[in-house]
């Protein structure tokens, strides 16, 4: 997380337990070089305990992972994958707007009323595209009701709801559309994979974004070639009953920035770290010698 600069990093790398969910510690880099020198300082023998490390798509934590835990399996973060895709589809969204926009000086008088009709509705998929793109991204059932009430739209001079806007949207361009189905794709693939069916769905994903026209979508397929062991190894699931995942560090995350929020920023990095473990773990007590009969 980006929380405190440092001459040797602007990211903090923080170490979550995820059995019980405490923060274990906050490290002031995530190089290479930083890793291994902590990793190392813990005995082999608890290292080689570790059964399975959990990180986002940065490649130094798959490297560094593999040479301090040898027994353990990485597994990329479903939050970290669907981010990526995010980006990838909001390109497709933004090349969509620019094909459909009107240029601003266009001289209308001299078009015909049926050109002035076409930019017109230029004008309203342009506005669809901008104002409810973050329809595109959402995946709670409750905006895709087509019961849902419709209100009126002063712009499309119409009543619609959510799910009449994002039809809206995914009509105003045919790769659009095409990015939405595979986004529903990859809803499902997380949605109704088990580890055990996992290595055969991501097989046939991989090849249906390979297999569309859009470089966006084809550059994400090379995405989950490069990461496709470690989604798979995604679908573990623990003693606890849960799928391995990032959610506890990603909310853990914000509060680490409402901390440097609220100081407005910190320059030691010692206190920072305690001030930190302080705050995200209950149990952590701010003596040095804690009476153990409290």
């Amino acid at each position: 997380v980006y929380g405190f600069k440092s001459e040797k990093s602007n990211y903090v790398c923080v170490l979550v337990d995820f059995s019980n969910n405490k923060v274990i510690d906050l490290l002031p880099s995530r190089r290479k070089y930083d890793l291994i020198n902590y990793f190392t300082l813990i005995p082999r023998e608890e290292r080689e305990r570790v059964k399975i490390v959990s990180s986002d798509m940065w490649e130094t934590y798959r490297i560094v992972s593999k040479l301090v835990f040898p027994n353990a399996v990485n597994a990329c973060d479903k939050f970290h994958v669907i981010q990526e895709f995010t980006k990838k589809m909001d390109r497709v969204r933004i090349d969509a707007m620019n094909h459909i926009k009107v240029p601003p000086n266009l001289n209308k008088d001299s078009l015909t009323r049926e050109q002035l009709a076409n930019i017109n509705e230029r004008n309203k998929s342009y506005y669809v595209l901008k104002k409810f793109n973050w329809l595109l991204f959402k995946n709670d059932n409750q905006y895709f009701d087509p019961n849902q009430e419709k209100k009126y739209n002063r712009v499309l001079e119409g009543y619609y709801n959510y799910y009449d806007l994002v039809e809206y949207m995914i009509r105003c361009e045919n790769k659009l559309e095409e990015a939405y189905d595979l986004k529903t794709e990859l809803m499902i693939f997380y949605r109704d994979s088990t580890y055990k069916d996992a290595k055969e769905n991501i097989e046939h994903l991989i090849q249906d974004f390979k297999s569309i026209s859009i470089p966006y979508m084809y550059d994400f397929s090379n995405t989950l070639i490069r990461w496709k062991k470690e989604i798979i190894n995604s679908f573990i699931v623990t003693k606890g009953k849960r799928k391995v995942n990032n959610g506890i560090i990603e909310n853990r995350n914000k509060t680490i920035k409402n901390i440097k929020h609220n100081s407005n920023g910190y320059t030691n990095w010692q206190r920072y770290r305690n001030r930190c473990l302080y705050i995200l773990n209950s149990d952590v007590t701010f003596y040095m010698y804690p009476n153990k009969n409290d």
